[in-house]
């Protein structure tokens, strides 16, 4: 393979959160129709806009292609996630550039990465023994489909559960689950922000409210790291925006994340609160809140069902109380809550680092009601609630009732996220309870490494018949796989994505080159599979591109044609509007805030958010809770076999406070034992003042054996440690709850 014309030092120019001049670039494509743009990708030297999937983040890209030969990236100014997430800001700001993270730089390596998937491959020796036959695309397909085919007449369609990521052409996957028959299709929210999402459209109707970080006063932040997990390219420009505009920061988390850290730069407060204990320290503001009259009468009065009980419910929940359960002291607890209450506009967010606990719906259900009790909910500043134009596709329904589902959504997790319920679905391939699924299919997901237990998960899997991978490496999934499907990456595919702005906008991912290694893509493997089976309908009979035609023409007017046009290939339906719910209400039963929860109440749940104690937490034999977090430099377990990145974090090491570190006699930099009773493994020491002494913890997603020989061996990987429980409201599995102890 040719070498690429970008080198480590273009890399590193680009590696911090940078800015770029788009709009030159796009002037010449705007007048280009699809048949153009494709003759162009073959030989001339252009520029294609196009959203990143380094992670979920969608930052809107331009590829410099030259000869059909991806060259370099910059970050697009026509599309908002590089630039501001309110519609004046952007108007505002995107003159000046868009931001992209430096795993959005890094994409070029993982789009030559040589240890890319290849070939179909079909396992020969023992499952996850490495021992590989390579075979044509035709005879995987015509195998796997003939195989759920058997499984499907002999034992039901409910048999396969079929596994994938959210943002990924997902609606042609549900098509052929459905018209298989099986009811088992989950996404991967379940083990990122189901908890939140449910918490939040519980208390407000809607799952994602937005913070207005660049236009607030105030900014209350629990386990949200916009500064580190950057998932919108945004976050870091809007947020140092706000506290230049002299906004306050205070930052709840056991660790001084990379934001928390901006508590010591600008006016603000880091908390580091003893893990899964988030909700009680927001019941106590309330306590204070209430108490001292300093909550938004008007909005109580007007907008809002259930104050007095949870007033009621709040009246013990004090701030010594409190202080005994989080480690915050009460007169910290008294000033937030009075500041929150009365320092306006105000932010009041939560995100995974407080979500990712067996309780983590009832914490952020708890911190939401410091939004309503404060009334900062979707008005300039605050949470705003976002309006998301969507494509409408035509996904063929059920030829008949669809059999219960194996993971409890909707009966043992009557709040399930939509996405399914991960942890249940494994259990049920262990205990066979309600029923032992027989295939799996996995789709951009390398499940054996993201979810906790993995004791648990290699139990799971070997005791299926056929499992099915499609990936662009051989992550630790793709090695347990009976078949493994080359996977894309996103240069190389379309997919239509809805922004997460808060104004309508909706972006297009097109392909920069052709599959570097003349694969099928992830939607043809999914229509060449139904049509193997019979299915011999749309959408597995069309071009993929008529039905994302289709889709866009049903849901914005405008077919894929018309998308391509725009600048940027972005389609903006309006402004950011606020107080929506004056004029259509919230999104709740009630039309109203809910303080207290009927719907809750109806399906045996208590109705008020109160505080539960997290399942799993420190003993004298496991003293040290142990918790994980994502950064800037990698995504989740999937970009460790990325030679740039890898350059800059090439391991994730163990943070252990320095006076606990001292008594162990640990020194920065040792190898040390992390053990508990799901796993045991080494880390290298990291010793600091910036995570509680009852704490350790680990960058999620390295201790890979598989994926590629950069990854390999790489670090210490976190989901060891975790027993692998839901929460049990949303179904989210507890990626955070677990406890070990640490020796050299």
């Amino acid at each position: 393979m040719a070498k690429n014309n970008i080198g480590r030092r273009d890399f590193i120019r680009f590696a911090g959160i940078t800015g770029g001049i788009a709009g030159a670039h796009l002037a010449g494509l705007r007048q280009l129709g699809a048949a153009e743009i494709q003759a162009a990708l073959a030989a001339q030297d252009v520029w294609i806009p196009t959203c990143c999937n380094m992670c979920g983040g969608t930052t809107g890209v331009l590829a410099h292609v030259v000869n059909g030969r991806v060259v370099k990236l910059e970050p697009s100014s026509h599309n908002p996630i590089g630039v501001a997430n309110i519609s004046t800001d952007f108007q505002t700001l995107k003159a000046t550039g868009a931001r992209m993270c430096p795993k959005g730089n890094a994409s070029i390596m993982s789009l030559y990465d040589p240890d890319r998937v290849k070939k179909p491959l079909k396992r020969v020796g023992a499952r996850g023994s490495g021992q590989w036959q390579e075979i044509s695309y035709d005879q995987a397909v015509t195998e796997i489909a003939a195989k759920l085919a058997n499984i499907k007449s002999t034992s039901g369609p409910e048999k396969l559960v079929w596994f994938t990521e959210d943002n990924n052409f997902g609606a042609i996957q549900q098509s052929l689950c459905n018209v298989y028959g099986t009811p088992n299709f989950l996404q991967h929210s379940n083990i990122c922000d189901a908890a939140r999402n449910i918490g939040f459209t519980l208390a407000l109707g809607h799952g994602r409210p937005l913070p207005d970080l660049r236009n607030t006063r105030y900014m209350l932040l629990f386990g949200v790291n916009p500064l580190g997990a950057m998932k919108w390219a945004h976050l870091p420009r809007i947020l140092l925006d706000g506290l230049a505009n002299g906004a306050k920061i205070v930052v709840v988390d056991p660790r001084c994340s990379e934001t928390a850290e901006k508590a010591f730069d600008f006016p603000g407060l880091w908390l580091p609160i003893r893990p899964g204990t988030d909700g009680a320290l927001a019941l106590a503001m309330a306590n204070v809140i209430i108490a001292e009259r300093l909550y938004d009468a008007n909005f109580i009065a007007n907008w809002t069902v259930g104050f007095d009980q949870f007033a009621a419910l709040v009246r013990n929940r004090t701030p010594d109380w409190a202080a005994r359960i989080t480690g915050i002291s009460a007169d910290r607890i008294k000033q937030v809550a009075r500041e929150v209450a009365t320092i306006k506009p105000a932010v009041i967010d939560v995100w995974v680092g407080t979500a990712q606990h067996t309780n983590g719906t009832e914490a952020v259900r708890a911190i939401a009601m410091l939004a309503g009790l404060t009334g900062q909910i979707d008005a300039p500043g605050t949470g705003v609630l976002p309006e998301r134009p969507s494509a409408k596709y035509r996904v063929p329904a059920p030829s008949a009732p669809l059999p219960p589902r194996v993971d409890g959504k909707g009966t043992k997790y009557p709040f399930a996220h939509g996405s399914g319920v991960y942890i249940e679905a494994r259990e049920a391939m262990i205990t066979g309870q309600p029923y032992r699924p027989k295939a799996a299919v996995f789709v951009f997901q390398n499940f054996v490494l993201s979810m906790p237990n993995l004791a648990k998960t290699s139990q799971a899997l070997n005791n299926l018949e056929l499992i099915v991978a499609v990936d662009t490496h051989l992550s630790e999934t793709a090695l347990m796989a009976d078949y493994v499907i080359p996977g894309s990456n996103y240069l190389e595919r379309y997919e239509l994505l809805p922004q997460w702005v808060d104004f309508p906008v909706l972006t297009l991912r097109q392909p920069a080159v052709a599959p570097v290694y003349g694969q099928r893509l992830e939607y043809e493997f999914v229509q060449d599979l139904a049509l193997k089976m019979g299915h011999n309908i749309y959408p597995f009979n069309a071009p993929y591109e008529q039905f994302l035609d289709d889709a866009l023409l049903a849901g914005i007017g405008i077919g894929l044609a018309g998308l391509k046009a725009l600048p940027g290939a972005v389609f903006i339906g309006g402004d950011t509007r606020y107080f929506k719910y004056r004029t259509s209400g919230f999104g709740t039963p009630s039309k109203k805030f809910e303080f207290y929860s009927q719907q809750m109440k109806d399906k045996g749940l208590n109705p008020l958010p109160d505080y539960v104690r997290a399942q799993d937490g420190p003993s004298s034999t496991y003293p040290f809770y142990i918790v994980n977090w994502k950064e800037a430099l990698h995504t989740h377990s999937r970009t460790m076999n990325n030679r740039w990145l890898m350059d800059f974090h090439g391991e994730n090491e163990l943070w252990i406070n320095a006076d606990r570190a001292s008594a162990l006699g640990i020194n920065d930099g040792d190898l040390v034992t992390v053990e508990n009773q799901y796993g045991r493994a080494k880390a290298k020491a990291h010793v600091t003042s910036r995570i509680r002494p009852d704490v350790v913890g680990l960058t999620h997603g390295f201790g890979h054996w598989g994926l590629g020989p950069v990854a390999k061996g790489k670090g210490t990987n976190d989901n060891l440690f975790v027993p692998g429980k839901a929460d049990h409201i949303s179904g989210m599995a507890a990626l955070k709850d677990g406890a070990v102890r640490v020796y050299k």
